[in-house]
Formats: structure tokens, C-alpha cells, sequence
């Protein structure tokens, strides 16, 4: 059997494994690249799993309580505003997610209060993917409109500054992974994987490739040391493959590996992580976990869970031991070891916990072996391994109002991040409070505007810091812009600027109290004619 040979600590590369983790490639592969070259911002947490290979393993230990540092609310839960996506944290400490309401968040991790936000084209069930964080700083996400983006913190404002999207016309709901080079890889519902340059120079960001599955793409891709992209697929296959040879338009399959049924049966909806001795685990729909070698595809073990249909949604994180931790639907969180006995290896839980409901949320590993996990019944879980027997301790747990289906993670000064699908942001850590600095506009409302006759939804993010008004508005037409205005008294009087097929200017007055904007403005269309519309949002 294949393995990878460890290489020593990678100090730096924070975005392969975290901080002062030791790197491990393949020993026939090519050397790892250097620090400078490394993708991934260096941040704690800068993509789904942690890393380029999913381990879902953080550096530092998290939260011993339930003690909650602050909460954001989207305002709307569910379909309208609820959250599916993991946070993600940036360089500066910003946390990262995206909401059912189609806007990507960037939250102030010491406040939740809103840094600045980017709209995405759909306002209901928008936003399923992850966001990776470049490099360069470039936050990356994948939207159900279709369109992959590209987007930069913006230099003022709420606005988030669009550096580049790719439109693959067709929704998305995998979140990236990323390639040595800063290839963006990301699955869509067309089935296929796309490979993404982003810009370089006066190349404009481009589809470079594209791989055909036969079946819908929910897992999200890990990329190996030496470049191989690992990803599932529903059609029941893993995928291992290569970035196409000089002169190649398709990637080089490396090898396959069948689970021998599709679809509920079989497919693959979590995504593959990697560990530092070459084993690739991934769980599949049949309620098995495989463990695989990473080189050749060849089965090493496996673990049946309690179900056999729609079985596995969460992917595993793997502890530095090669302890894979992961949560089934049937409602156990295991910790497996692989096991070698007189009939062969297999996976072996060491212990479990019985959570009881069904789990579609990835555990978070914390270097004290504590584990973080959500459950379908709304509460998020610290469990820590036991003491002695099989069966894990319960640390905490915390009750949100949601389903949890987006996964906890782990900031680098131990707080543990998770969203709800009842729209809500919450943080915890043991000491640390946090107080918002902004004014009583602030927040997510939602409403509707009348132009020329016509009505269209509307979705404004506002940012209140005393006087000022900063904010990001989106229409139903899919029209996005900034705002910037001046708060005396109940008088809220602003300008924006909405960017479609041609920049419309707009200015206006409105009643602005604590649960509800009303107001008219005016604004200049494309042909440079001048309409009174009206406008009314709550929350």
C-alpha cells in the first residue's frame, strides 16, 4: 500500500493544515510547494473542512461552554434566510457565510456585526456553498444563481467589490476547492466538475476544463499534495483526477472507485478528506465509510452505519492519530480506527456517542479530541472521548430554533462559529462578550419597491454607525448596488447607485424607524429619463 511520507512542519502554511501541522506528500509525488505559493489566505479556517484536504482539524481547541459571545440574525429563517452554508474565517478574523437570502456575510468576529455583505441573484435558497478565501484575499463562492464569484472586501462601504464571476448556467450547491496553482474547483447540477482560473493580468477568470459524472455533484472537492482532485458523485463513483496533460482540453481520471449503486442507494453527497498517510475516507449514501488509498483507489476498509438510504451527509474530519470522526444519520457521532483482524481490516468504532436524530453536519476536531457537531434537531454538541469504555462524554450543548446543517468551526482564539437555518449566526467562547458598536438600523430587512408602475422584492443590508448609513440593496430583477446615507433624527436621506446593464444613479428620502423603512426616491434609468418610485421595508 501506497503511503505519504511526512516532511516536516510547514511553518505557514496554515492553509494546508493549520498552523505548525506537520505536511506529508506522496513519496513518488513532486515536493510541496512553497509557503509563497500556497493557495489558501492565511487564515485559521479559509475553506469548507478547514483545508485543501478536509480534515476539519483546527489548531486550537475551542469553547468548554455554551456561553454565547454574540448572535447575528439574516431576519428571516428557513427558505428566506436561513443559513446552510459553513462559516469560513479570513486573514483579519472576519467570519464568512453565505444565507439562504442570497447575500455572502462578513461578519466582525468579536461583534457579529455586519463588515460588509455581497448579493448573489437568488433571494431564496441562494447560497449552499462554502466560501474558500484566496490567497490574495479574493472570498469564493459558488451561488445558486449559477455564477461562481469572485469578490474582494470592499475599500468603503458595505458592498463587497466583485473582482470576477463565471457564469456555469446552472445552480451550484458544492463549496470550492482549490488548486495548487489557485485553480478553483467547484461541482455543479449539470453534473460536472468545472476547474476555474481565476484572472490573471488582462486574462479575464475562465472555465478551463470540465469533467462529466453521471450523477448530481453535492460533494466538494480535496485536492492532494501533488495537485490529484478527489470528489464524489451521485452517479456512485469517486473520482480521482489530473489536471489535463499539455495540449489535453480533459482531465486524466487517475482512477475510479465504484460504492456498486447510485443515487440514494450509493451516490456520494459529503465530501472526501485526506490524512497524512494516503488513506482518502468518504461516506457514502449506502451508509458505509470508505477508507481508500489515496494513490490507487483500492478499497482499505469500511464501517457500516445504521442506514442505507440517503445514510451519510456529513463529511469526516481526521484526527493526526488517523482517527476519522463521523456522523451518520443514524444519529451516533463514531470515532473509527481501523482495525485488523484474522478476517481482514476494517473500520472499528473506538467509541461513539448517541445523539439520537439525524446528522447532516461535519464534526469540527479540536486538538483536545473534544469534537462539535450539529444535529438535525437544532442543537449543537461539544463531545469529548471517553474517559474509559466506548461511549463519549457530553461536554455541552446548545439549543437554536433551526435545523443544523451548517457545521461548526473553530476561530484562532478558541471561538466556535455556527449557523442555523433559523437565520441565525452564533458564537461561543468561554469569556469573551461581545457587544454590537452599531446603531438600531442595522441589520438585514426585507420589503418591496415601486417603479414605474411595477413592484419588485427588495433585500437591504444596512450598517448604522451614528449618523452614517451604509448599506447594499438588492432588487428582484437581480439589480445590486451600494448605499450611503445620513441619519438625523428619523430622517434617513441616501444615494445609491445600482449596478446592472448600466449604472442607474438614485436618490432619496425616507422615515426610517426601528422596525420599519419607508420612503420615495428618484432615479435616472439607462436612457438618462428620471422616475419617482417608492419603497417600504421591515423586519
Amino acid at each position: 500500500m501506497t503511503r505519504w511520507t511526512k516532511v516536516g512542519t510547514a511553518l505557514g502554511l496554515v492553509g494546508i493544515l493549520g498552523a505548525g501541522a506537520a505536511l506529508a506528500v506522496r513519496a513518488q509525488s513532486a515536493s510541496v510547494p512553497p509557503a509563497a505559493t500556497v493557495p489558501l489566505a492565511q487564515s485559521h479556517w479559509p475553506k469548507y473542512r478547514h483545508d485543501l484536504w478536509n480534515t476539519g482539524r483546527s489548531a486550537v481547541s475551542g469553547p468548554k461552554t455554551n456561553a454565547l459571545k454574540w448572535t447575528f440574525s439574516t431576519g428571516r429563517a428557513e427558505k428566506d434566510g436561513g443559513i446552510e452554508t459553513d462559516p469560513v474565517i479570513g486573514p483579519d478574523g472576519t467570519v464568512y457565510l453565505g444565507a439562504n437570502n442570497g447575500i455572502l456575510y462578513g461578519l466582525d468576529p468579536e461583534t457579529g456585526d455586519v463588515r460588509w455583505a455581497f448579493p448573489s441573484g437568488f433571494d431564496t435558497f441562494g447560497i449552499y456553498s462554502t466560501p474558500a478565501i484566496l490567497k490574495d484575499g479574493t472570498v469564493v463562492f459558488g451561488a445558486k444563481d449559477g455564477k461562481v464569484y469572485g469578490v474582494r472586501p470592499p475599500t468603503a462601504g458595505l458592498l463587497g467589490d466583485l473582482r470576477w464571476s463565471v457564469d456555469l448556467k446552472t445552480t451550484i450547491q458544492t463549496s470550492p476547492g482549490i488548486g495548487p496553482d489557485g485553480t478553483v474547483y467547484v461541482g455543479a447540477d449539470d453534473w460536472k466538475l468545472y476547474a476555474i482560473a481565476p484572472p490573471q493580468g488582462q486574462v479575464p477568470a475562465r472555465i478551463k476544463w470540465s469533467f462529466q459524472t453521471q450523477g448530481d455533484m453535492i460533494s466538494s472537492p480535496a485536492v492532494g499534495p501533488d495537485g490529484t482532485i478527489y470528489v464524489g458523485s451521485m452517479d456512485g463513483k469517486v473520482y480521482a483526477l489530473q489536471e489535463p496533460a499539455s495540449g489535453q482540453r480533459e482531465p486524466k481520471v487517475r482512477w475510479t472507485f465504484a460504492s456498486g449503486s447510485t443515487g440514494k442507494t450509493g451516490g456520494f453527497e459529503n465530501a472526501p478528506s485526506l490524512d497524512e498517510t494516503g488513506r482518502l475516507v468518504i461516506g457514502g449514501n449506502d451508509g458505509l465509510v470508505y477508507a481508500l488509498n489515496a494513490a490507487t483507489g483500492e478499497k482499505l476498509w469500511t464501517f457500516k452505519s445504521q442506514f442505507t438510504e440517503y445514510a451519510i451527509f456529513s463529511s469526516a474530519a481526521i484526527g493526526t492519530d488517523g482517527t476519522v470522526y463521523i456522523g451518520p444519520k443514524d444519529g451516533f457521532l463514531y470515532a473509527l480506527r481501523e482495525s485488523r483482524g484474522i478476517f481482514g481490516t476494517s473500520g472499528k468504532a473506538g467509541w461513539k456517542y448517541r445523539i439520537g436524530t439525524t446528522i447532516e453536519t461535519s464534526p469540527a476536531l479540536a486538538p483536545d479530541g473534544t469534537v462539535y457537531l450539529g444535529a438535525d434537531n437544532g442543537k449543537l454538541y461539544a463531545i469529548a472521548p471517553p474517559a474509559s469504555g466506548e461511549a463519549g462524554r457530553l461536554l455541552w450543548e446548545f439549543q437554536t430554533k433551526g435545523t443544523l446543517i451548517s457545521s461548526p468551526v473553530i476561530g484562532s482564539d478558541g471561538s466556535l462559529y455556527s449557523g442555523s437555518m433559523d437565520g441565525k449566526v452564533y458564537a461561543f467562547h468561554d469569556k469573551k462578550r461581545g457587544q454590537s458598536s452599531q446603531g438600531p438600523l442595522a441589520g438585514t430587512w426585507y420589503g418591496s419597491v415601486r417603479l414605474g408602475g411595477q413592484e419588485q422584492k427588495l433585500t437591504l443590508v444596512l450598517a448604522q454607525r451614528q449618523s452614517q448609513v451604509d448599506g447594499v440593496l438588492r432588487l428582484q430583477s437581480t439589480l445590486a448596488g451600494g448605499l450611503r446615507g445620513t441619519l438625523q433624527g428619523e430622517q434617513l436621506s441616501y444615494t445609491a447607485s445600482l449596478l446592472g446593464d448600466c449604472r442607474a444613479e438614485h436618490q432619496g428620502e425616507a422615515s426610517a424607524k426601528a422596525q420599519e423603512i419607508r420612503g420615495t426616491f428618484q432615479v435616472k434609468d439607462c436612457q438618462g429619463r428620471s422616475i419617482q418610485g417608492t419603497f417600504r421595508a421591515t423586519r
